[in-house]
This record gives structure tokens, sequence and C-alpha cells, in this order.
């Protein structure tokens, strides 16, 4: 493992920001590395970071749900859709249900028994 600025390793440990800055610009398995060694630093020393939240010196993606309102909108939409799917396979046993007992009848009033079908 490549020997990384002692100075740098124990801030990114503390959570400077500006030493955040400093790495972003190295590649990922640079990054990759330096938080091997933060890490490291961090449990042998028993060290939080300052800023509290962050434990990472990798970068964080944003929820891509941050709009409250159209994902209540999406969900909605999509439970109107499962509702009319389930309303025409429905429609579509009554319909079968009926074309059945329709058969049956046939069947019974030309005095043929259930088993006799042609």
């Amino acid at each position: 493992m490549t020997n990384f600025n002692p100075e740098l390793v124990k801030a990114l440990a503390h959570g400077d920001a500006e030493a955040h800055e400093q790495i972003k610009s190295l590649p990922l398995t640079v990054r990759m590395a330096l938080g091997t060694a933060v890490d490291q630093l961090r449990r042998d020393e028993n060290m939080v970071p300052m800023n509290g939240g962050s434990f990472s010196i990798y970068e964080q993606k944003t929820s891509s749900y941050s709009n409250d309102e159209e994902v209540a909108n999406s969900l909605a939409e999509r439970n109107r859709l499962l509702r009319e799917d389930e309303e025409r396979r429905e429609q579509i046993r009554q319909e079968h249900i009926e074309k059945e007992v329709k058969a049956k009848v046939e069947h019974a009033r030309a005095g043929l028994a259930m088993n006799d079908r042609r």
C-alpha cells in the first residue's frame, strides 16, 4: 500500500472538509486506499469525525426521491393500474363462468350427461 501524507490522513479522519476537497480529483483507487488508511487510523485511535455525520470520505449520492408529491402521484397511478388490471381479470373470470354455465344448461336441456360433450 502507498504511504500517504500523515497530516492528510489525519485531517480526513477528523472529517476536515478542506482535506476532502483536496482528494476529490484523485482517481477512485487512490481514494479507496486513502479511505482504508483513514478507517485504520480511526480504529487505531478511536476517532470520530468532527462533522459528526460523515464517517466516509467517499461521495454520497443524493436520493432520487426528493419530491414527495411526485412519489405519491406515481404510487397512486400504479395503484390505479393494478386496480384496473384486477377488474379486467375479474371480468374475464365472470365471462368464462357465464360461458361454462350456459354450456351446462344447454347440455342439461338437451338431456346429455356432463361427460357426453361433443
